[in-house]
């Protein structure tokens, strides 16, 4: 009788294991597909729900405002920790879709001028002729409408367009809402927080007049984007796209003068 040597039956069994080792192998491929697939399907329902959260928002939004304009977000900080005015015109101008950048408008549009001192005192300009002092500083303050007005004109200009800017000063509640129903939103000067308007020790001599100047030290220009059911929608440049109650804006934009801007 034939001897079977171990040599012999080794490579039986060596090819009996090996289908099973390729079984394996395709077993943990398939796993490893619909591991993949769950994955891509998880992925995938998230951002339809974050898609239908958007929508349902967005919805919500335009039924809670009589009108709402798509404005984007400018913040002055951190270069401009004192450039609210220039701020809000950059705003206002990429809205335009103009490529306006708040840095230049403060320094090379916006009429500006910084403070002295002489044997009169400390010299300032007036807020109603020019931004007082230098908006990257802790020695900024503001400026109104009208000089708001002529460095976005200058800019309007060297653009080549025929948009206006226009200081609407003294404009009236209802007027502002005709300017967004119009699609325009409104540079507005309120204050910080929306509350009364105050002022510090801190002044200085107008150049103008020789007359002194005390500064609000709460005062903040903003853009009016909507408008609704008790409520505004504001561009705050230190805090972005927010809801303000909307007596407690009108309030204050009437105590500061109902200053206001528009670019049309």
């Amino acid at each position: 009788m034939r001897r079977i040597s171990a040599k012999t039956v080794l490579p039986r069994h060596g090819m009996v294991r090996q289908p099973a080792f390729q079984e394996q192998t395709a077993a943990r491929r398939v796993r490893h597909r619909k591991r993949e697939a769950l994955v891509r399907l998880t992925a995938m329902a998230a951002l339809c729900v974050a898609l239908l959260g958007g929508f349902r928002l967005y919805g919500r939004i335009c039924r809670h405002f009589d009108v709402h304009l798509s404005v984007q977000a400018v913040l002055q900080d951190p270069e401009l920790p004192n450039g609210c005015e220039a701020t809000s015109l950059a705003t206002l101008l990429q809205y335009k879709g103009f490529a306006a950048n708040k840095l230049d408008l403060a320094y090379a549009y916006i009429p500006r001028e910084d403070f002295t001192e002489s044997s009169d005192g400390r010299l300032g300009p007036s807020p109603e002729h020019a931004y007082a002092g230098d908006p990257a500083t802790g020695r900024g303050f503001y400026c109104f409408a009208a000089p708001l007005a002529q460095g976005a004109n200058r800019y309007l200009q060297e653009q080549g367009s025929s948009l206006q800017a226009v200081d609407i000063t003294g404009v009236t509640v209802e007027g502002l809402k005709q300017y967004l129903h119009a699609g325009e939103p409104v540079a507005v000067w309120v204050t910080l927080d929306l509350s009364a308007p105050r002022t510090g020790s801190f002044s200085w001599t107008l150049r103008e007049t020789g007359e002194e100047y005390i500064p609000y030290v709460n005062l903040h220009c903003v853009v009016l984007t909507g408008w609704g059911r008790g409520v505004c929608e504001i561009m705050d440049p230190l805090r972005g796209c927010r809801t303000v109650d909307q007596q407690a804006f009108i309030d204050c934009f009437v105590q500061m003068g109902s200053r206001a801007l528009v670019i049309h």
